[in-house]
């Protein structure tokens, strides 16, 4: 494909990206109307995570299959399939950082961040294993699953040693 046709794709699933949360779970899962039912849908505004596109783009696929057909059924099921993956991922980097930090309130640590000036992280060395270990084993390839690496990131931030993070990352991403 050339530029222009990866340009023409990109700028039809950001177009998906205007349709808002409420009118999408009305109309995912609908069995009784069709997707041409005259339905409105909001806008997002200006500002709309690019994680999202993928759930974004099965939703449209949803929305413009007949009801009750294979495509539809299809996008459905993977539609909950992304859905699942994702509530796994988000399972699993919360029990690493319980395992690594033996610490039960780990949610802050989601998503803090380090002052200015300082470096995203002090040991590189440790963030490369956690990252690389987070993706073989809890399958993160995706741009949703390392939403998470500044978790990582603080894990290593906080002195915690690589080989116990490994093993926590293991047996977190074992179930």
């Amino acid at each position: 494909m050339s530029f222009l046709g990866h340009l023409q794709v990109l700028v039809f699933l950001y177009a998906l990206l205007l349709f808002s949360a409420e009118s999408r779970k009305t109309q995912l899962f609908d069995t009784e109307s069709s997707a041409d039912d005259g339905a409105e849908h909001e806008n997002y505004g200006d500002k709309v995570d690019a994680r999202d596109i993928p759930l974004l783009y099965l939703e449209t696929k949803i929305q413009n299959a007949p009801v009750g057909s294979p495509q539809r059924q299809e996008a459905q099921k993977n539609l909950l399939e992304e859905i699942n993956h994702r509530k796994q991922i988000d399972q699993n980097i919360i029990e690493i950082l319980r395992l690594s930090l033996k610490k039960t309130d780990v949610l802050d640590l989601l998503t803090s961040t380090r002052t200015t000036g300082q470096p995203v992280v002090d040991d590189w060395d440790c963030y490369k294993t956690l990252v690389k270990s987070f993706k073989n084993q809890c399958g993160a390839k995706m741009a949703y699953d390392m939403k998470y690496a500044g978790a990582l990131a603080n894990i290593c931030n906080m002195g915690v040693d690589v080989k116990k993070s490994v093993a926590a990352i293991e047996e977190a991403c074992a179930h």
